[in-house]
């Protein structure tokens, strides 16, 4: 059915909208490495256990294992962020994602920190 003066159209988001999309995922895929390294150095120092099962099978498996394994989730996540950037909650998803995980690597710095 149809009304006289109601088009459908696609939902474009803006160009503001898509640059900070862009800029969060970028980040969050930076902290993603972080996270990693700090976690292997911190099990390398031996002052940590990964509680995570699956990070900790690749982790055993070697650390390019683990990057890969790691990078390709997050990688997967933040294309399926970018491919529904046109609904608002993909930003707000991408800046909570972001948020957290640069709130678990701060954690790390300080607790790395705090062992010299």
């Amino acid at each position: 059915m149809s009304f006289p003066g109601r088009h459908r159209t696609r939902a474009h988001p803006s160009a503001s909208r898509d640059r900070l999309l862009l800029l969060l995922l970028i980040e969050l895929s930076a902290l993603n490495v972080a996270d990693l390294a700090l976690t292997r150095y911190s099990l390398w120092l031996g002052f940590a256990t990964e509680s995570n099962g699956v990070m900790d099978y690749f982790l055993r498996a070697g650390t390019l294992q683990a990057l890969a394994f790691k990078v390709g989730i997050v990688t997967v996540g933040a294309l399926l962020l970018w491919r529904l950037r046109v609904y608002r909650v993909a930003t707000v998803a991408a800046a909570l994602l972001t948020g957290v995980l640069a709130a678990v690597v701060a954690y790390q710095v300080f607790w790395v920190l705090s062992l010299r």
